[in-house]
């Protein structure tokens, strides 16, 4: 054998061991609710790609992602987001059979919803959206137009049925009891909401109590946010990320979306991924005692909302 072809060989034999070995080691998937579609454990959220200056460096950690595993990629159509959508088009559009394709909509009536819906499916350069989201549900008000006449609902509907739109959902993250109506008006697919110990340590409002079991009796996909709470828990260092992940895979959810902006970053959460093991009730329960602690306006304050005062709101964290 020639030096030329032994050295092919030995490569395509090391490549075979090195696809062995990541096949060994994948991040976890679960089932995305009733849709059939299995996610990985950790997805990516779109707002810190669409906010890189460095459009290669976007590339290059959505590139990594999708080679460790990672196969749901959050967007939305809005500022950041939007950009997000485009650097996914570009990186993503060759391998589109195989990922999950979640975006947002803002909008609550049918006319702006369908030029978000249309700028999503250019950025995203396909024909269709897998999860497709009505975002930020606030109170009865915004229910009201989301369902009513020439609402946001009206035009995904008519999406779904052109097959522009695979799956519906909608996120959240003000009000458990808002989201719980939400549930009772259409036969959603997901839902997006905070799920962190913090959450879990709110003795006010909190989605894992609230809401998370009926996600899950009605057999939605749960898919996890602010899992770090926007960082607070690192910060007042109650808990580490390892911890905090742990927490939220040990819940019955379908995949945490995390902000990553840098491969390293991306290379330490997939070994997360790979290597979690559940967390004892016991263990869950000491990191919210540990959040507990602390007052709850500060480490979550998407949950002070006064969307209802004739100010309008106080603090609206996307």
């Amino acid at each position: 054998m020639n030096p030329t072809r032994r050295q092919a060989v030995h490569s395509l034999a090391a490549l075979g061991l090195a696809n062995a070995a990541a096949a060994a080691t994948a991040i976890p998937r679960r089932p995305l609710g009733k849709t059939g579609l299995d996610v990985s454990v950790l997805g990516l959220g779109g707002a810190r790609i669409g906010m890189l200056d460095d459009g290669k460096q976007a590339a290059d950690v959505i590139h990594r992602c999708y080679d460790l595993g990672i196969n749901y990629f959050d967007a939305a159509a809005a500022g950041a987001y939007g950009l997000s959508q485009s650097r996914y088009g570009a990186a993503l559009h060759g391998v589109r059979d195989k990922i999950v394709l979640a975006t947002k909509t803002r909008h609550r009536t049918a006319v702006q919803a369908q030029l978000d819906l249309d700028q999503s499916l250019s950025n995203f350069r396909t024909d269709h959206i897998d999860l497709y989201q009505v975002h930020n549900v606030i109170n009865d008000v915004d229910i009201q137009f989301i369902f009513g006449p020439h609402g946001v609902m009206e035009m995904i509907e008519k999406a779904r049925q052109a097959g522009k739109i695979r799956f519906v959902g909608f996120t959240g993250h003000t009000d458990p009891k808002i989201l719980n109506k939400m549930l009772d008006h259409y036969e959603f697919s997901t839902v997006l909401m905070p799920l962190s110990a913090v959450d879990g340590g709110n003795h006010q409002k909190s989605f894992e109590r609230e809401t998370l079991p009926l996600a899950k009796q009605k057999g939605l996909g749960v898919i996890a946010m602010k899992t770090l709470s926007a960082g607070q828990i690192l910060q007042r260092k109650i808990a580490t990320v390892e911890e905090c992940l742990r927490y939220v895979w040990s819940l019955p959810i379908s995949t945490a979306i995390l902000g990553m902006d840098q491969v390293a970053f991306v290379d330490k959460n997939a070994a997360l991924a790979r290597n979690a093991k559940p967390m004892h009730a016991a263990g869950m329960e000491q990191l919210r005692r540990r959040a507990a602690r602390f007052e709850s306006a500060s480490l979550e304050p998407w949950k002070q909302n006064r969307y209802d005062s004739p100010e309008g709101a106080v603090y609206r964290a996307d």
